[in-house]
């Protein structure tokens, strides 16, 4: 976990004297090769292919001198998109009014998700507007949240099918 900090500090230095903001990093493996996925997001414009290369170019070299990612991995920059993740307190205070998707974690320690607008927002808690009712969510308790939409063609998820196990009927050759 310390390592994953110290990763996040490193990016987040290197974007921001590119004039950046780091939204959200990922690591996870893409078939057998790990991955690095960083989402950017510029305060003046909407990011661009261009931004992502710049981008690219300068972390690849910060990143491959420090090792702070072990193995070979490949590097994915990416604009936050219409749906951007909220990972910060900043970013709820930024888009206050905005439509907004949260999974937390309730008092009882079940995982809830709200859909509304951001009402408030503070350095330790967001009240999102659903339903006539304002739900305020420390920021400790969130798991997930994004933007959330409704204009754009942003769909509610649908259950995912299990696949079909088994023998198929009939004899194989």
């Amino acid at each position: 976990m310390e390592s994953e900090k110290t990763l996040n500090e490193l990016i987040e230095r290197e974007i921001d004297v590119l004039g950046y903001e780091l939204v959200k990093t990922e690591i996870f493996f893409s078939g057998r090769r790990k991955a690095l996925r960083i989402f950017i997001d510029r305060p003046d414009a909407p990011v661009t292919i261009d931004d992502c290369v710049r981008v690219t170019k300068a972390l690849g070299l910060v990143l491959d001198a420090a090792e702070n990612v072990p193995g070979p991995y490949n590097l994915e920059i990416s604009s936050p998109g219409s749906a951007r993740p909220l990972t910060k307190p900043a970013h709820f205070a930024r888009f206050r009014g905005e439509r907004s998707r949260v999974e937390y974690l309730d008092d009882a320690g079940v995982k809830t998700t709200v859909i509304g607008p951001i009402a408030h927002a503070s350095e330790t808690a967001v009240t999102v507007s659903a339903d006539g009712v304002d739900r305020v969510i420390p920021h400790e308790r969130i798991v997930k949240a994004n933007l959330h939409p409704a204009d754009q063609g942003v769909r509610e998820p649908e259950p995912r099918r299990q696949p079909r196990r088994g023998r198929r009927a009939g004899k194989r050759f």
